[in-house]
């Protein structure tokens, strides 16, 4: 009685997974995989209080290791409004590569972007703010194609010191974004991104955040783990 008892409940399930499994593989194989990482550096140099530049590098992989997406290379000039604000005209360099069955062939899109941008921070008691506001003219190279895009950019980030009151030396803080971007097309939405994590503020100019970010594309959501090194190598003379 078991035994034909288990018999009909496997061959219910073999049924149930013939008919999901060919499903499942045909959308496996339009994506890429689940999880990727990204590793980034983000750079600040303060020439005096109202000049700087800006750097940044970024590698992404599709995987956690040496499968690579995109890599970015970004800088700027930044004018420092005040304190708590600063406009920023830059330059970005894309390479982005192409996934297939878990193969990496030459890279299939290269962009040349040039970029505007306003940051404004606040803070509400322990809770610091930034605004990010940011435009962006894409000129994209492919083998086929050349195309140019605009595209807008808003952030808003949050900021929360743990043991103490605000973010300084020895802090250990968590941090939080999202991000969405908008083309400046008939089809507006491009993606969105959703971002938490632990970082650890050594001294005034150096911290660190171990994160994890969430990036819908289309109707699409692909996970990434990240790592970001934020420095500022101040150059202004103490007083």
């Amino acid at each position: 009685m078991l035994n034909k008892l288990a018999e009909k409940i496997i061959y219910t399930l073999l049924l149930i997974l013939n008919n999901h499994i060919p499903n499942a593989k045909a959308q496996l194989n339009k994506t890429a995989p689940s999880i990727g990482n990204w590793t980034m550096f983000f750079g600040q140099v303060r020439f005096n209080d109202k000049l700087g530049i800006h750097l940044e590098a970024q590698f992404r992989d599709y995987k956690l290791l040496n499968q690579p997406e995109q890599i970015l290379l970004r800088t700027g000039i930044v004018y420092h409004i005040n304190s708590t604000s600063n406009l920023t005209l830059g330059y970005a360099s894309i390479t982005n590569f192409a996934f297939n069955d878990e193969r990496f062939e030459n890279p299939t899109v290269n962009e040349n972007r040039i970029w505007q941008q306003l940051l404004m921070k606040n803070n509400i008691g322990r809770f610091f703010f930034e605004h990010r506001y940011r435009a962006e003219q894409r000129w994209l190279k492919s083998q086929n194609n050349n195309l140019y895009r605009d595209r807008i950019r808003y952030l808003i980030r949050m900021n929360i010191p743990l043991n103490k009151k605000t973010i300084e030396s020895n802090t250990l803080f968590l941090s939080f974004y999202d991000e969405l971007f908008i083309n400046i097309t008939s089809n507006p939405f491009d993606r969105n991104r959703l971002y938490g994590a632990l970082g650890f503020q050594f001294t005034n100019g150096l911290n660190l955040q171990l994160g994890y970010m969430a990036q819908t594309v289309n109707v699409s959501t692909k996970h990434y783990f990240q790592t970001a090194i934020n420095y500022t190598f101040d150059l202004r003379k103490k007083n």
